[in-house]
């Protein structure tokens, strides 16, 4: 039978990550294709010894700008022949049992773009030897203030608390109309893109939030993908003041977003501000910031006093089981 999902996996080079990669996340019953911008040819090594007839490796000229980055990704999702499709880095981990749970949620709302559950995020506590070790999972900010939600009301929620969208299960269908958009406008900041992608999702259609954990995500890579070649702690937000670059191009995406939710510019712009205001904030120091930074912070520290590391296996299960009782107990 044919299948219904294929992982797109963009490289660019971490050829250590694409072993761990390999190991954990390959399943027969899925569709896997690897869009290579890779300067060095370790991770094409690396799929023409695998040679699995489920996993299409594909070259594309070498990654060297966030155009490079966009084109290829474009090109990939066309290639796309099932009907649901998802983006993975490779040095994070999926888990097949949320997956399951998005796509029967997909199938059940056809109104719906895509779907996603709570991303959780673990720290590599050991390089080697291989298989590493982490610590415990941690549960991300989550995008389930926006489930059901499309259109401009969507975009005002998105702008008001921004959740990325990029590790959600899209169906193919939108998700080629989205890329060909962000290809179209010509957005060259990496930032932009991702907020972009999750404009154009909410316009296109409405997201669903499932209970179950489908993705985990590396919180302390060594090197980073090619989404985030900017520093993580630079807030380009901050451009908007005096980048006339990044302003033209705040300016060109939320003309057309504001076209696909049938909304003037200015009403758009009046929203996509709040997203700028809590980007330039001064970091919150309040009490329940400060506990919580503190909490997140005994979490890390608690497992390595006690040695207490997991495999990527166990790390899962125990995501999975706690699921299970917060289910149970509705929390």
């Amino acid at each position: 039978s044919m299948k219904r999902l294929t992982f797109v996996l963009p490289l660019k080079d971490r050829p250590y990550y694409t072993k761990i990669w390999l190991q954990h996340n390959i399943r027969s019953e899925y569709e896997y294709l690897v869009a290579d911008g890779s300067a060095g040819d370790e991770n094409e090594a690396l799929f023409r010894e695998l040679g699995l007839p489920n996993v299409t490796y594909k070259r594309f000229p070498q990654d060297a700008s966030i155009g490079h980055f966009v084109e290829k990704m474009t090109q990939a999702f066309g290639q796309v022949q099932t009907e649901y499709a998802m983006t993975c880095d490779n040095d994070d981990f999926i888990n097949f049992r949320g997956i399951q749970t998005c796509l029967d949620a997909l199938e059940r709302n056809p109104d719906a773009i895509c779907a996603g559950g709570p991303i959780y995020g673990i720290q590599q506590v050991s390089a080697s030897p291989l298989p590493p070790r982490y610590g415990m999972p941690l549960r991300l900010p989550e995008a389930s203030a926006l489930h059901g939600k499309t259109g401009f009301d969507a975009l005002t929620q998105l702008f008001g608390s921004y959740q990325y969208l990029w590790y959600s299960v899209f169906r193919t269908e939108g998700y080629r109309r989205i890329w060909t958009d962000i290809r179209q406008l010509g957005i060259s900041n990496v930032y932009l893109v991702e907020i972009l992608q999750a404009e154009l999702a909410l316009c296109f259609g409405n997201y669903i939030h499932v209970p179950t954990n489908h993705y985990i995500r590396l919180e302390n890579p060594v090197t980073s993908s090619a989404r985030e070649l900017a520093p993580r702690e630079e807030r380009h937000t901050r451009k908007i003041h005096f980048d006339d670059d990044y302003r033209n191009q705040v300016i060109r995406m939320s003309e057309h977003v504001a076209r696909k939710a049938g909304v003037s510019l200015d009403q758009l712009l009046d929203e996509f501000t709040n997203y700028f205001i809590a980007g330039n904030a001064p970091p919150r120091d309040s009490f329940g910031s400060r506990m919580l930074g503190r909490l997140v912070r005994l979490h890390e520290i608690i497992p390595r006093r006690l040695h207490i590391s997991f495999s990527i296996e166990s790390a899962i299960g125990f995501i999975n089981g706690w699921g299970t009782i917060r289910g149970r107990l509705g929390i």
